[in-house]
């Protein structure tokens, strides 16, 4: 089984179901990496929750700190999981704390296993995508680590566009003539699965 879950956020009507993908009980000794965007100086609570999450599904919680420069033991932890939460933030901060630190390469060698399930939400979501040029649209990430390089992970081939509403269907649009990648949409209340067995 090999799945990822992007959507926008972990809350609304539709997360329930969100979780139920998430810790699949057909995935056996289940260990979940939770990689917060912005490494340790994440919220205590989010951790707090994503902890209780697992512990409901009999999984084990690792904390992933991408914000460490030598990483070794990070991605040792990531690899010996076989579920991954990458959580939203600023993505910039995100995509350039994964290069930095090697985990961006350690993420791909994970999607290589047998048996995953990786769930990105909101920027943990956008850096799976081919690029984050979608966060340069004005309201959305402000690049405060003044990255260059916007590849991302390319574990789906298509953008994505978080947190979408009606309000933002001109944006979307203007966006899609300026890229020559195909750019979903996932509302707050919505999710994409791509599962392969």
């Amino acid at each position: 089984m090999k799945r990822i879950i992007l959507f926008s956020t972990p809350e609304g009507k539709h997360f329930d179901k969100i979780l139920d993908l998430t810790f699949p009980k057909e995935l056996k000794n289940k260990v979940l990496a939770y990689m917060p965007s912005n490494g340790s100086e994440t919220k205590q609570e989010y951790t707090d929750l994503w902890k209780s999450w697992a512990k409901d599904h009999d999984t084990k919680f690792l904390f992933i700190d991408n914000s460490k420069e030598d990483a070794k033991e990070e991605i040792k932890k990531l690899l010996s999981a076989n579920i991954l939460v990458i959580t939203g933030g600023n993505t910039f901060t995100l995509l350039r704390n994964l290069k930095r630190s090697g985990l961006d390469k350690a993420i791909i060698d994970f999607s290589k296993k047998d048996n995953f399930v990786i769930n990105g939400f909101s920027a943990g979501a956008l850096i799976l995508s081919p690029t984050i040029n979608i966060c340069n649209l004005p309201n959305y990430d402000e690049n405060l680590v003044e990255l260059k390089d916007l590849s991302g992970l390319n574990l789906v081939d298509y953008e994505v566009f978080p947190h979408y509403s009606d309000e933002l269907k001109n944006v979307l649009e203007n966006y899609r003539e300026s890229t020559n990648n195909i750019v979903k949409e996932i509302t707050n209340d919505d999710h994409i699965l791509i599962e392969n067995e």
